[in-house]
């Protein structure tokens, strides 16, 4: 058995999605300002040797697939902490950035909780989790802004999955839900799924990591923007049950153009979004929503310290 000591309280999961400088950004991050009671997880495609040898330092977790989504939910499966945190995408950690967070989870109804993502140099926030707006499925909060606003931050939905944290059971019930590849609409599908199951996502503002700009992937409002017709698709499944139709759509499309200033990209997220109904049937193929962990489920046990005793003699 193994004492209690020794079990971690949290489990940070850095995968290696085929992006070596981001893969690399990221876990030198977390090994420098590494937290007590942690574990660290890489999980890879099977191709990675461990060039630093790091083999004493991080569990290894082979998946078999570049699919980043893939690596995350199969590194929780093996995660001993209660709590999981995903560091992806040349996100990068800051001192003491899992205090604030974990401290969240004291509330029995906190399932997932937000960094705050911020520009190294500037300190502006590139992202706080995202919430849905008159003008977008997946609206990333704080986006440019100095600090967070507190009205923002108690409308937050979900988190961006490359950066989050989670009860550990909460996300293992959470990897049959989406069949895909796209980081984003897992983190909106999962949002969704998280608030209709009872929990509550939190910002934890004190939690601050940085970004690698040198990593494409990190361009979340273009990626955004590109696969809006998709997110809100994946939104009014959800949300709605199937698609919010037609009608619905011009109104978004006058909504969001409006919105943008009238600016010929505002259109083209306009059209994508009005657009949606035509990608309702892929996405009902790639949702499902059963077998999620409600927060009235949620039955946390703490595993008992090993102890040594000696045999017992028997009195003469």
């Amino acid at each position: 058995m193994r004492k209690l000591s020794n079990i971690p309280r949290l489990s940070i999961v850095v995968p290696h999605g085929g992006d070596d400088a981001a893969f690399e950004s990221s876990l030198a991050s977390v090994l420098q300002h590494r937290p007590d009671g942690c574990e660290v997880i890489v999980s890879h495609d099977g191709n990675y040797d461990d060039p630093f040898d790091l083999a004493e330092e991080v569990r290894f977790v082979d998946s078999g697939s570049t699919n980043v989504l893939r690596q995350i939910t199969d590194a929780a499966e093996l995660a001993m902490g209660r709590f999981v945190h995903v560091v992806a995408d040349g996100h990068v950690a800051t001192a003491n950035w899992t205090d604030a967070a974990l401290a969240q989870f004291e509330g029995h109804e906190t399932g997932v909780v937000v960094p705050v993502v911020r520009d190294p140099e500037s300190q502006r926030v590139e992202h706080a989790g995202w919430r849905t707006t008159a003008s977008s499925a997946c609206g990333p909060i704080g986006f440019g802004d100095k600090q967070v606003a507190r009205k923002a931050a108690a409308r937050v939905e979900g988190a961006f999955l490359a950066a989050s944290f989670w009860r550990r059971d909460l996300l293992r019930s959470l990897s049959g839900t989406y069949r895909g590849t796209d980081t984003i609409e897992a983190s909106v599908g999962f949002g969704h799924l998280v608030t209709q199951a009872g929990w509550r996502c939190v910002i934890a503002e004190d939690s601050v990591m940085g970004v690698d700009f040198e990593t494409e992937v990190l361009d979340y409002d273009l990626r955004i923007q590109r696969n809006h017709r998709r997110l809100q698709a994946l939104s009014d499944h959800l949300r709605r049950g199937g698609s919010a139709g037609w009608g619905r759509g011009v109104q978004r499309l006058l909504t969001t153009t409006l919105a943008g200033g009238l600016r010929p990209s505002s259109l083209l997220v306009g059209l994508r979004r009005m657009t949606a109904p035509l990608a309702g049937n892929a996405i009902s193929r790639s949702v499902q929503t059963a077998g999620v962990l409600s927060v009235d489920d949620n039955h946390e046990t703490l595993p008992m310290p090993a102890m040594d005793r000696e045999p017992l003699r028997r009195a003469a």
